[in-house]
């Protein structure tokens, strides 16, 4: 076993973690008041990656997209809490005002806020938002959006009134409201669902700033929405967004000052930072994923799958190479209760060549197998990890090589099952989200689960309004995947670090993308209001 560090203090067991991001004059200057929100001023912030494939809110599921343009230009009727004193995730109203549903649980209806107009864009040209868009935008999201699956227990969507949207439902569906906020689920005009306008180029929405201009590659710039429904917000008259994926350059912007706010992944960059000038953030972010495909040899061998999960030393790659990480199961405990603390997955998993050794001579196995392994590589960190896997399974006997592939390939390959072994970045975000991917039928489901008992517990977490009863089922569920399916893992959960300058003030974090927070940041370099 390696000689370890010990653990850092942000390896959690089940709480969201929210460090002052910004808040208070956080950054430089910390300690130091600095006065009310001033508007004004323009906030430079890094766009790790250009957009891939184009904006349109019903197709495209480019993180780079929905980063941008979810709750900063479209606005959703439920939204994520967010603030200084935010300690878990609460759902509260953004388009809608105010929701009820039914005893049985088959009907929710929807009082829409009656003071939100879309932006000023032709062909809308800042027409009351209404209860029509919402029907138009659901209809077309049932029929043809990447979000159908969200709304699969959804029969049909009516508008009684301008203000009022009712969903009928065919059976009860306990993840709903959780979907409505999901950052995908963006209301769009009727004019664009329509087809009065282009989806895939023209972003109008009902947020607090526009989408103004694009420069490919170079830059992406968001300005003031004049018309915001939010009285005096937001503070900033605009957004650029640089194109920056390269390390030392955003170090190098971050430095000068031109650049406000920078994201990574690794810590030693962030490290850097940790002065008096700036504010580093961590917060728990995407799951390490790993698969095992039961239709390659000797993977058809639950011995041999476990005895893999245990020869790997996952605290100490998450220790060594990420800094900050979360152990985890399959849940996220940054989002879910029912995710399994860090001492439940070590008993349910714990670091131990030596079981792995007798597992594999049980499965007629003493001497090991050789394999491969296909590593999704985005950054450094990526392939780092997958040099620990190589290494300590190479320990207990098994020879893997290592085949590194681009995100596109890796999806690719992933879906038509054509590994041995896989590693990437999975980015799953709610419990009901998560079990899908483990789905028979499911094109996500890369490592081929098709376990019954698994697939009636899903059934019942979505029909189930008990809570406690949820939470007992999400616990056994992630049990059975750690013990008797062990096919595709969720190990590990990496912390991002996003680093802010000092006059970045009030951008507090959110575990999924949640830009409608952007009209409460605000720079303490702009001239104060007389």
């Amino acid at each position: 076993m390696r000689a370890r560090r010990a653990l850092p203090a942000l390896v959690l067991a089940g709480a969201l973690v929210l460090s002052a991001c910004g808040g208070g004059g956080a950054g430089g200057g910390a300690d130091e008041p600095v006065g009310d929100p001033r508007p004004g001023g323009s906030l430079v912030w890094q766009l790790p990656n250009e957009v891939s494939t184009d904006l349109h809110p019903l197709e495209s599921s480019d993180p780079s997209a929905t980063g941008l343009i979810s709750g900063s230009v479209y606005g959703k009727l439920l939204d994520w809490r967010n603030g200084p004193d935010v300690t878990g995730m609460e759902l509260e109203g953004d388009l809608a005002e105010s929701w009820k549903i039914s005893e049985d649980g088959l009907t929710y209806t929807f009082a829409l806020r009656q003071d939100v107009t879309w932006h000023d864009v032709a062909p809308v040209n800042g027409r009351a938002f209404v209860a029509d868009d919402v029907v138009a935008t659901i209809t077309a999201m049932k029929e043809r959006g990447l979000q159908a699956y969200m709304l699969e227990a959804v029969e049909s969507v009516e508008a009684p009134d301008e203000h009022t949207v009712v969903l009928n439902l065919s059976r009860p569906f306990a993840p709903l409201l959780e979907y409505l906020a999901y950052h995908t689920f963006l209301m769009v005009p009727r004019e664009g669902i329509e087809g009065q306008y282009d989806l895939d180029t023209v972003a109008i929405g009902t947020g607090p700033f526009l989408l103004a201009e694009h420069s490919p590659d170079v830059e992406w710039v968001l300005r003031r929405n004049p018309d915001y429904h939010v009285p005096d917000r937001p503070y900033l008259d605009e957004i650029r967004r640089p194109v920056i994926s390269d390390t030392a350059a955003l170090t190098a912007a971050l430095r000068s000052g031109r650049l406000d706010i920078g994201t990574t992944s690794d810590v030693n960059v962030a490290d850097e930072f940790r002065d008096g000038d700036f504010t580093v953030d961590e917060t728990p972010g995407a799951p390490v994923s790993f698969y095992l495909n039961p239709r390659e040899e000797p993977f058809d061998d639950l011995r041999v799958r476990r005895a893999v999960m245990l020869a790997i030393d996952w605290e100490g790659m998450g220790e060594t190479i990420r800094g900050s990480f979360n152990l985890t199961s399959t849940l996220r405990p940054d989002i879910s209760d029912a995710a399994l603390s860090a001492d439940e997955v070590r008993e349910l998993r714990p670091f131990d060549p030596d079981q792995a050794r007798r597992l594999l001579a049980e499965a007629g196995l003493p001497e090991g197998f050789t394999t491969t392994l296909t590593v999704q590589r985005v950054d450094d960190e990526d392939v780092r990890e997958a040099q620990w896997i190589q290494a300590d399974l190479a320990e207990v006997g098994i020879d893997v090589t290592i085949e590194t592939v681009d995100p596109g390939t890796g999806i690719e390959r992933r879906r038509n099952h054509e590994f041995a072994m896989a590693k990437a970045l999975r980015t799953l975000h709610l419990p009901d989200q998560t079990w899908r991917d483990f789905m028979p039928g499911y094109i996500e489901n890369y490592a081929l689960v098709d376990d019954q008992e698994l697939i009636d517990s899903y059934a019942r977490t979505q029909t189930s309004t008990d809570e406690n009863e949820q939470r007992e089922l999400h616990r056994a569920m992630q049990a059975r995947m750690e013990t008797e399916i062990v096919q595709g893992m969720l190990p590990i959960q990496k912390f991002d670090y996003t680093v802010f300058s000092s006059r970045v003030q009030d951008l507090h974090p959110s575990p999924i993308h949640q830009g409608r927070r952007l009209a409460e940041v605000w720079l303490s370099d702009q001239p104060e209001t007389p």
